[in-house]
């Protein structure tokens, strides 16, 4: 009988343990409840630091997967520094500084980038087509630039900031379909 209470015991301290340690083992795979996550992904990017600070920016990062951080980028990082870029645009139309036609050229840019380019790579987002909203995000990189080779000098850290957000947003999509 002591032995068979022994065995008992034996197994079920095994299955207790087995239960314990199985779930803890894969916590990283399954649960991106940290840094981990984003570390790893900011490191796929053109400019990590910049992702790393767009998404400490954000109280949401550290509890999606990936496909949450590339939402992250696209409907928070990328509209903030759009949305930035046409309120200096606006000063300096306000202000008369700067040539017109470059301020007309640069405002069509970041209406598009806004308007067109946002609107459909989070479209693509939400159809789980990540190599649709790369391109698109892709796009709104090339109007940053654009934008600075017209006009250059009076919106270069707006357009530096766009570009280099939208360029991470692209790499995390290609992530997402490689």
């Amino acid at each position: 009988m002591k032995t068979f209470n022994s065995i008992t015991l034996i197994f079920s301290l095994h299955t207790l343990l087995f239960i314990i340690t199985i779930p803890s083992s894969h916590a990283n795979i399954f649960n991106p409840n940290d840094e981990t996550l984003i570390t790893f992904t900011c490191s796929k990017t053109p400019y990590p630091d910049l992702c790393l600070r767009s998404f400490k920016s954000n109280l949401w990062s550290d509890k999606v997967d990936m496909w949450g951080l590339a939402g992250i980028m696209l409907n928070h990082a990328m509209k903030v520094k759009a949305n930035t870029a046409l309120a200096k645009i606006d000063q300096l139309g306000a202000s008369g500084t700067g040539p017109i036609q470059g301020l007309f050229s640069c405002n069509s840019k970041y209406t598009t980038i806004l308007e067109t380019d946002i609107r459909k790579a989070k479209a693509a987002f939400d159809k789980e087509d990540p190599k649709g909203a790369e391109d698109s995000a892709n796009d709104a990189a090339n109007e940053a630039s654009t934008c600075e080779t017209i006009f250059p000098g009076y919106l270069t850290e707006e357009n530096k900031n766009m570009h280099d957000v939208a360029a991470n947003a692209a790499a995390i999509f290609k992530l997402l379909h490689s």
